[in-house]
């Protein structure tokens, strides 16, 4: 994890020169304007999805790979190779660095490219998330392409291993899920979130905050906890932006969060 001095660095790094290289269509994460919603859209009421994970992603993009992404900014050798150094440790890409996850987009490019090219020809849908990817499309299509096989050959040449423990295969009669979001029909959060964030406003409202934290079983503040909650209820909306529940909840939490700051001033 680097500290905050070489964070800042890095944070100037990804937006003033590595945003100005774009990563393929495919890419959904640290991509601005994207979000997990662009990830599931593409799988929405297929009949059979399987997610595939990339095994040690970061670990496994070392030194040589983030030398040939800094070459495409144009600048001269010692350059390239002083913002190589400023974004690699132990001649890896550390897990926790901003330009980390844009730069892992990056060095996947032309791989995102390749496979999403030879799935649109067997009418494939596919998407990647960090290192999680989804597939989607009729099952006898998806299981006639030996898409497994595939894939695991294009990571073995790049240098990365699929990790097979984490390979799923999900069809329509099942609950479909791809990054947090259900996807058979329209896209929704699990019904065990909406039922968790429920009883949370519950709890808050009928007795207080610190009631819901206790329930909860969490040690931390009363803002930290209406934070959270806050940010769960958000992404909700983000799937769901029509949901009145939830939109009842988020002007919720937003008066206790008013009312908390209110006390202490």
């Amino acid at each position: 994890m680097p500290n905050s001095f070489l964070k800042t660095v890095q944070r100037r790094i990804l937006d003033h020169y590595l945003y100005k290289l774009d990563v393929s269509e495919f890419s959904t994460a640290y991509c601005k304007g994207k979000s997990l919603l662009d990830n599931a859209s593409p799988h929405i009421g297929k009949e059979y999805i399987v997610k595939l994970d990339i095994s040690h992603f970061f670990d496994n993009i070392d030194d040589d790979m983030v030398f040939m992404i800094m070459r495409q900014l144009g600048m001269s050798a010692p350059v390239t190779s002083m913002l190589t150094n400023l974004c690699v440790h132990n001649g890896r890409l550390p897990q926790g660095a901003p330009t980390s996850p844009y730069i892992a987009n990056l060095v996947m490019k032309h791989f995102d490219k390749r496979l999403g090219a030879w799935c649109s020809e067997r009418k494939i849908s596919y998407t990647r998330y960090c290192d999680d990817m989804t597939f989607s499309g009729s099952k006898e299509t998806v299981k006639n392409s030996r898409l497994v096989g595939k894939v695991k050959h294009m990571l073995y040449r790049m240098g990365f291993d699929l990790n097979e423990k984490k390979t799923v295969f999900v069809s329509s009669s099942q609950q479909q899920k791809v990054t947090g979001i259900i996807v058979n029909e329209t896209p929704h959060i699990p019904r065990e979130m909406r039922r968790t964030i429920r009883q949370e406003i519950y709890y808050c409202t009928k007795f207080d905050i610190t009631e819901s934290i206790k329930q909860n079983g969490l040690d931390v503040s009363e803002k930290e906890y209406l934070s959270s909650l806050l940010g769960r209820i958000s992404f909700a909306l983000q799937i769901d932006p029509a949901n009145a529940e939830m939109q009842n909840y988020f002007n919720t939490v937003k008066n206790l969060i008013s009312n908390l700051n209110a006390r202490s001033v």
